[in-house]
């Protein structure tokens, strides 16, 4: 049947504050409902540094307070062992943590973890946490004397005890059963330690954790639509948790250093510093520089450097750019791309129109819609013979600069459309979206100066872990080629071993390999890691690459690169698995950025040791001297961009490893 565009149309008001990613997921995964196969996406708090009202987010009930019940506002310290003063705090944000590692035990046994909130855990009644299950130290070690063999943790034992394995339930998380996990992985080459190597036993004692385990890729979505949600509530309970522990400590005024490890990311969004996660990283930093503490937050740069899903462009009212988005085939996922608009001046204003028209067609179908949007409004592909199922569907929405706590108007904005369809197949192989390249023509709305614009594929992954379901979609035009004439991939720029400077290789707009660092760190209150070969120094070629035309205050470079592979026949860097005494080898800036965060916790101890004197290791200062002085002394053949590379290659920290 024929498939027709709407014209623009306004929001609903129960939708229209809603962002575009939820409000889709709700129409296409839960098919208008609240609550499908055990998932409900019921509105949850939102995080104390937001302070807005609930939210929508996908979580099972069994992680949610039952109707009537409320979290305490106070939790109840519970440990058995107190971290002296002279300590620093690692924060490791991340999915399916193995708690009784031995790497992350103290000498005597008892576990290093202060406290580890596990967001898709069992709900129980007088927790302190909004949703899912927080244990302290004194419980994580009664459970791992619980179920000890011998000398040895029974950690599967341990795990299910723990609510970190759930069994009992059809939404319930298993990834720790699998050999490797990618948060045990972060968490032990940011702070996990040989119980063997005496001289780490200093480092051991003085560097605690606290751990949030991410829900699964069901709760998080497949294109991420929900991590914003979870790693802000991350984030505050990490600072919180410390400055309770602390007071718990009796050390007086005063604070932990936190060091927080951020392995995760996403691939489109305004990539200029002003996401909702940003502002609130950005925040924290604020109201630590003026209660004179240490908080660093350390996030990867992205492996999207190949994914063929970034675009800049400049159009007029004579000119226009056209893209085909092309859908893979078989994609149980639905699929979003972003098209944002420069910065414009002033705040957003509801009746302003978006300076660019983006209209979409499939691949034999309509093209729409012909006008430019205003924020809040939508327009909808619908098939004539199921109107009330959208194929697919153009958002416009708007984001500014505005501060979090409303302490000043907004200085500018910028406008986005938000793209989506429906899975290119799914289980009853109807109302799905067509495969293949569907075109994207992009131009200017009205007369004037030419305008830019950015277009970003969304991130995409299957939501069941370990399933291969979720294809991301890619940009394609004639003038992009993702291979050289002899076959290689093409990075953004050279590495000539003879020590010369490197030279851009990077395609020409609209499709480019520049611009395609992760879209929540471009806050300059971040570091921001990526990484490079242990061997050669040679950048990955995965590794994303920063864009210098970045949008003010987006960053235009990363601060620096770690090694993120151990060489060019060896695959990842080694660290533990879900279990103790494994090992696995993975491969990404997420490990990098782990190394980074070692890095500094190690170098705040030698702070901590001087007096607290000077400034506090691990800011962008930091990093670009440290990385400068490594990189010139390291020896390396080759020279690297700034827009791969930032301010150079830093030294791998000391993990307790044999090397490979």
């Amino acid at each position: 049947m024929p498939l027709v565009w709407s014209n623009w149309e306004t929001r609903s008001p129960e939708t229209g504050e809603t962002s575009p990613y939820v409000d889709w997921y709700r129409t296409v995964t839960f098919d208008g409902a609240d609550e499908k196969d055990g998932l409900s996406i019921s509105p949850l708090p939102q995080a104390q540094s937001v302070c807005g009202s609930p939210a929508p987010a996908p979580l099972p009930n069994f992680a949610r307070p039952p109707a009537g019940e409320t979290p305490a506002s106070d939790p109840e310290i519970q440990l058995t062992w107190m971290p002296d003063p002279d300590a620093a705090i690692v924060g490791v944000i991340d999915s399916a943590i193995a708690l009784s590692n031995a790497r992350f035990r103290r000498i005597d046994g008892g576990t290093r973890f202060l406290s580890a909130w596990l967001q898709a855990g069992n709900w129980r009644a007088d927790a302190a946490v909004p949703f899912g299950r927080e244990l302290f130290r004194t419980e994580i070690d009664r459970l791992m004397w619980r179920h000890k063999i011998g000398d040895h943790v029974d950690e599967c034992a341990f795990d299910r005890a723990a609510g970190a394995t759930q069994f009992n339930h059809t939404r319930g998380d298993r990834r720790l059963e699998q050999l490797g996990t990618h948060g045990t992985h972060v968490a032990d080459l940011a702070a996990g330690f040989d119980l063997t190597r005496a001289d780490m036993d200093e480092a051991r004692r003085r560097l605690p954790l606290i751990a949030v385990g991410l829900p699964p890729r069901s709760c998080i979505g497949a294109s991420g639509n929900f991590l914003e949600f979870y790693a802000i509530h991350a984030i505050d309970y990490i600072l919180d948790r410390a400055d309770r522990i602390w007071a718990a400590c009796d050390h007086g005024i005063g604070h932990f250093p936190v060091v927080i490890n951020l392995s995760y990311g996403l691939q489109a969004g305004p990539k200029d510093g002003q996401m909702l996660i940003e502002k609130v990283i950005a925040e924290a930093n604020r109201r630590a520089e003026a209660e004179d503490r240490v908080i660093r937050v350390v996030l990867p740069a992205g492996n999207d450097l190949l994914s063929e899903g970034t675009a800049r462009f400049e159009v007029s009212d004579t000119t226009s750019t056209s893209i085909t988005w092309r859908l893979a085939p078989e994609d149980h996922t639905p699929n979003y791309a972003e098209v944002w608009s420069d910065a414009l001046p002033g705040p957003s204003d509801p009746t302003e129109a978006h300076p660019l028209i983006v209209s979409l067609a499939t691949p034999n179908g309509p093209m729409g819609p012909p006008a430019p949007g205003r924020a809040g409004h939508m327009a909808t592909l619908t098939d004539t013979s199921a109107p009330n199922r959208p194929l697919a569907r153009i958002y416009c929405t708007t984001l500014d600069d505005a501060p979090l706590d409303g302490s000043a108007n907004a200085t500018r904005h910028r406008m986005a459309y938000v793209l989506c369809t429906r899975p290119t197949l799914n289980p009853s192989r109807t109302q799905i979206a067509p495969a293949g390249g569907w075109t994207l023509n992009i131009s200017a709305s009205e007369n004037g100066q030419p305008k830019r614009g950015f277009a970003h594929v969304q991130s995409d992954q299957s939501l069941t872990h370990g399933s291969e379901t979720g294809l991301t979609s890619t940009f394609n035009h004639p003038d992009f080629d993702a291979h050289d004439e002899t076959g290689r991939l093409i990075d953004t720029h050279t590495y000539p071993y003879d020590g010369s400077l490197p030279t851009l290789t990077d395609t020409t707009p609209p499709i480019t390999r520049r611009g395609t660092l992760n879209a929540i760190a471009h806050t300059d209150t971040a570091r921001v890691i990526g990484s490079y070969r242990a061997t050669d120094g040679k950048p990955s070629l995965f590794s994303s690459a920063a864009y210098t035309g970045a949008v003010d205050p987006g960053r235009d470079a990363l601060s620096a690169l770690l090694p993120g592979e151990d060489g060019a026949s060896r695959f990842g860097l080694i660290a533990s698995g879900s279990k103790s005494g494994s090992t696995i080898a993975m491969e990404g800036t997420s490990f990098s950025t782990a190394l980074a965060t070692r890095r500094i916790a190690l170098a705040l101890l030698t702070w901590i040791d001087g007096g607290r004197t000077g400034p506090a290791p691990g800011d962008e200062t930091w990093f670009r001297s440290t990385a400068q002085t490594e990189d010139a002394a390291a020896g390396f053949p080759g020279q690297t961009a700034t827009e791969k590379a930032g301010s150079g290659r830093m030294n791998a920290p000391d993990t307790g490893r044999i090397a490979r």
